[in-house]
């Protein structure tokens, strides 16, 4: 950020996302946060967010928590009225369904605006067989064609859109979703004897974890290919010096039972807090075979500095390159290679994350890489007319 420019944000954030409760939320409020302690960043919600007192954005409850709030220029005088009480000089625009209130307020404030493509919204619902999706990518290309520009979390994503609405490179820009550690994390030792004791854990074993929100289907299908294609293989090739914890709110009932009846794998339910939880494990197996978008969960372990084992589907939208020796990937249902690939690291020294990870994926460097771009557009193409 040029010292002395000013940076005001108007952010459309049309949902309920504090307390953040999956991925998706985690995502936005982090964005968020990081952008508010380097800007002065004004985020429109909803009604029904909770507390944001400790945060470092300031939240302005204008949408309301009902379907009205995606209406074409819903609330807009008074949104507008917000951007100019504080001044605002850029337009943050989650998501492209409020594309039109997003254009409508950069033509009133004479201010550039910028739509963050989570993914690919229409081909997203065409994989769920939703019959309007095409009228979806006719709203979300005109969206990207409008804005002064487009951050995309994957680069997938980003090709995507420039193959198929023919976007001007230039204003695609890659943000991916980020991590909160900016250095490998102290105390893993501490952490596995802290968590060894409250669980009766034997410390000594290799702990390999998964974590989830777990009313999530794609994570459900994850714990279902662990205990049906991962465990059965380890037990086949003898290996027995392992604990496999899974964590999260709201695994199914028959899930747990299974769990129960399994050897070296436990559920450990709802963890309240858990850096103790990340720090204490040693890898973090992602066998994913559906959901949208990055995978936070992956790269949230390896900001931890934990060996990750993923499925193809599972690593989309991480750069490999700067993950070193991190991040191992098998195929997509190739369950031999995915438990090669994890015993493999079972028996090596653990791996030390090469710092260029910290340099694209700590929230602090993707928010000021997210300034840097909005000052340079907006001193080279001002707001359209």
């Amino acid at each position: 950020m040029h010292m002395g420019e000013r940076c005001n944000i108007l952010s459309l954030t049309p949902y309920r996302v504090l307390p953040p409760t999956n991925g998706g939320h985690l995502g936005i409020v982090s964005m968020h946060e990081y952008l508010g302690r380097i800007c002065q960043d004004h985020v429109i919600g909803t009604t029904n967010n909770g507390n944001d007192k400790d945060y470092a954005f300031q939240l302005h409850r204008a949408y309301p928590a009902h379907a009205l709030r995606y209406l074409p220029l819903y609330n807009i005088s008074r949104i507008a009225g917000i951007g100019r009480r504080y001044d605002v000089n850029y337009i943050f625009c989650d998501h492209p369904y409020l594309a039109l209130s997003a254009i409508a307020l950069s033509k009133k404030l004479g201010i550039p605006w910028f739509l963050r493509s989570h993914n690919i919204e229409s081909e997203r619902f065409r994989s769920l067989g939703k019959k309007w999706w095409r009228l979806l990518r006719t709203y979300e290309r005109m969206a990207m064609k409008q804005a002064d520009g487009v951050f995309f979390i994957t680069p997938e994503d980003r090709q995507w859109a420039e193959n198929n609405f023919l976007l001007d490179p230039a204003v695609c820009h890659l943000i991916p979703y980020g991590a909160i550690t900016d250095r490998i994390p102290e105390g893993h030792e501490a952490a596995k004897a802290t968590l060894a004791h409250h669980f009766h854990l034997d410390a000594g074993k290799v702990w390999i974890y998964f974590l989830g929100a777990m009313n999530y289907l794609p994570n459900i299908e994850a714990i279902k290919n662990i205990l049906h294609e991962v465990v059965p293989r380890l037990e086949r090739l003898g290996k027995n010096s392992y604990q496999i914890l899974i964590a999260g709110k709201g695994l199914p009932e028959s899930l747990q039972q299974t769990i129960a009846v399994t050897s070296n794998i436990t559920y450990l339910g709802f963890l309240p807090e858990v850096d103790t939880f990340l720090k204490a494990c040693d890898i973090m197996v992602n066998p994913m075979l559906t959901g949208g978008g990055i995978k936070t969960k992956a790269v949230e372990a390896l900001g931890y500095n934990k060996t990750v084992i993923s499925t193809a589907y599972g690593a989309a939208g991480i750069i490999p390159e700067i993950c070193g020796d991190n991040l191992h990937i098998a195929d997509n249902h190739d369950w031999d290679a995915f438990t090669e690939k994890l015993v493999m690291v079972m028996s090596a020294p653990p791996p030390m994350i090469p710092t260029s990870f910290y340099d694209t994926y700590y929230w602090g460097n993707i928010a000021q890489k997210v300034v840097r771009i909005m000052q340079q557009t907006s001193r080279q193409s001002p707001a359209k007319a």
